[in-house]
């Protein structure tokens, strides 16, 4: 029972409406100077907007319609906000830097057509310094701030808060093949650990039928075959893109599919061959879901399959690693007489999660 409290308690807390986890950083450099372009979410440029974790991301429409007084007061917010979260050093020593805004050349601001397809406000801070002798390094500091997600050519890098990372060195100006694989693996699995708690509790639904690691393997294998198709497809725009009101149909479906199989685990006493091809059709769902989040960064890269191999390896190993402690906090009691009735305790509250994440995407 406090294993089930414990579960509802972390996956409700975690649904926001609007939390920015990245964002994308556009980085080169000449002989002389580094330059960095920041596609700027305008949900998280003033601090009330990032305090109210339960926003609505703003629409480029709200953006257009801000007065010039609102217009200059993003801009400032903006940039000190950067400054705030973003450090360059030569290794050691802080470095200096400036920021402009290219689309703050006219009056009002001439805002260019939205990153993504679904119409959110973003707009370009332009970040610019010298370069050091030996090395460019970016840290972001420590707090609530989102990944940056420095693109350099076809490779591209994360950083996340506490964190920093090597962005240009004078014997080597631009990070190796494998140094971007594994970063897109890192990337992968972090949208299941620690950012995807729908696909977790999807994951955590699947062990509580049969607990044998093979068909929790091959569950597993199965639902990443599913969901690679549909976010391959996505990302090369032979899906069409999605709609706003699509993408919150998406994130519906996600949430009854954590219901279905965690409903289907009560009163199931064995796996069945049908759960399998039920588990592939909600890979691709998920897909979807996994695609709006994902899709912009791998896009950006020059060559997509890359980075589509890695973050999906790194997606299947975020899901071993959610197998792997519910078979470490359960195993204990796999030969207890009442050990089925724990699986369908967190079943059913798995099915309440979802069922109030099906409530709270539709409203």
């Amino acid at each position: 029972m406090r294993i089930t409290l414990l579960i509802l308690l972390i996956t409700c807390l975690s649904c926001h409406a609007h939390v920015v986890q990245q964002l994308f950083v556009d980085f080169t450099t000449d002989e002389q100077e580094w330059t960095a372009t920041v596609r700027f979410d305008a949900g998280i440029a003033l601090p009330e907007m990032r305090a109210d974790k339960d926003a609505l991301q703003p629409k480029r429409d709200w953006l257009l319609g801000q007065s010039v007084s609102e217009h200059e007061k993003l801009r400032r917010e903006a940039e000190k906000y950067l400054k705030s979260c973003l450090i360059f050093t030569d290794g050691t020593s802080p470095l200096p830097w400036k920021a402009t805004f290219p689309e703050w050349q006219a009056t009002p601001p001439q805002f260019r057509s939205p990153f993504t397809d679904l119409g959110f406000a973003y707009f370009d801070i332009v970040m610019s310094g010298q370069l050091p002798q030996q090395e460019l390094v970016v840290k972001v500091a420590e707090g609530e701030h989102p990944d940056f997600v420095f693109a350099n050519g076809d490779t591209l890098l994360t950083v996340e808060p506490q964190h920093s990372i090597s962005l240009w060195r004078a014997q080597l100006t631009k990070p190796s093949s494998t140094q971007s694989f594994w970063n897109f693996v890192q990337y992968g699995y972090r949208h299941v650990l620690p950012n995807g708690w729908d696909h977790v509790l999807f994951i955590a639904a699947l062990c509580c039928l049969s607990f044998a690691w093979r068909p929790l393997l091959e569950q597993s294998l199965i639902f990443t075959l599913g969901h690679s198709i549909t976010m391959a497809l996505s990302i090369t725009n032979i899906l069409p893109p999605l709609s706003p009101n699509s993408l919150q149909w998406v994130e519906v479906c996600i949430a009854a599919t954590i219901v279905y199989v965690a409903v289907e685990n009560v009163f199931s006493q064995k796996m069945r061959a049908h759960r399998f091809i039920t588990i592939f059709l909600f890979g691709l769902v998920h897909g979807l879901g996994f695609a709006a989040v994902l899709g912009n960064t791998i896009r950006a890269t020059k060559h997509i399959t890359m980075p589509l191999i890695a973050a999906n390896l790194g997606v299947e190993l975020g899901q071993l690693t959610v197998i792997a402690l519910m078979i470490c906090a359960l195993f204990w009691l796999h030969k207890k007489p009442y050990f089925r009735k724990i699986l369908q305790t967190i079943s059913i509250s798995i099915a309440l999660t979802g069922s109030y994440w099906i409530i709270e995407r539709i409203s």
